[in-house]
């Protein structure tokens, strides 16, 4: 069985989008787990209103994105976990989760990403040393794995990176398949790119990566999402 993830803090129109996503699939083979961060939109209430027997809905303070993260990896009951936050939803391409027969036995699997009208392809699992191969929420783990490897709270935006290095520091089984599985809710700011780029850094130097690499990579990613986020405003 497959959990589906939700974090949600008021984004009562996203996490709309995100369920209406669901209810598309029809039947109700897979756990919904709803982590919520105490919403005042009427978040929670629509939540309730989707949830089943077997889901989970909570709302209560956390101390960011990694901690409801982790508190979501508690609760699911499945033996992979995708992450599906408010405001994103499943591709038109996976009208079912048949996609999870291919899926079953590895500890990773790697899926295609639509954002902003474009689709994008798995990376290598080799760059890994740059970014993630592919969005955080396109990737089917292991639930075993992750219940083994929670995320570091201690990192504010860089987790799910400093997350993908520790877990390659082993031998993991992993798929790619090029197809969308999901469409990102778009983002991109540059408000806290320094943090974000230092959290990369520190995650490089963490997880093995000599110094001198990690402060490359730093100054090559500041150069490259300035760009990217200007080419995108």
């Amino acid at each position: 069985m497959l959990s589906i993830v939700t974090i949600n803090k008021n984004n009562r129109a996203g996490l709309q989008k995100t369920i209406d996503s669901l209810q598309s699939l029809g039947e109700r083979n897979y756990q919904w787990v709803c982590i919520d961060s105490v919403s005042t939109d009427g978040s929670v209430e629509l939540a309730n209103q989707f949830k089943t027997q077997d889901d989970v809905v909570i709302s209560e303070k956390d101390t960011g994105i990694y901690n409801a993260m982790n508190k979501g990896i508690s609760l699911a009951k499945g033996d992979h976990v995708l992450f599906l936050n408010s405001g994103d939803t499943l591709s038109t391409q996976m009208k079912s989760l048949n996609f999870m027969k291919v899926v079953t036995g590895h500890d990773l699997a790697l899926f295609g990403f639509e954002i902003r009208n474009t689709q994008r392809k798995p990376r290598s699992n080799g760059w890994r040393f740059w970014s993630m191969p592919t969005s955080h929420q396109a990737i089917v783990y292991s639930s075993a794995l992750l219940k083994q490897n929670l995320f570091d709270e201690s990192y504010r935006f860089a987790a799910d990176f400093e997350h993908y290095l520790r877990i390659n520091r082993t031998h993991l089984s992993i798929y790619s398949d090029d197809r969308a599985l999901i469409v990102n809710e778009p983002y991109g700011s540059d408000a806290h790119l320094p943090v974000l780029l230092s959290e990369y850094r520190h995650a490089l130097i963490k997880n093995g990566y000599p110094k001198l690499w990690a402060h490359f990579v730093y100054l090559l990613k500041t150069y490259y999402l300035k760009w990217a986020l200007r080419e995108h405003s």
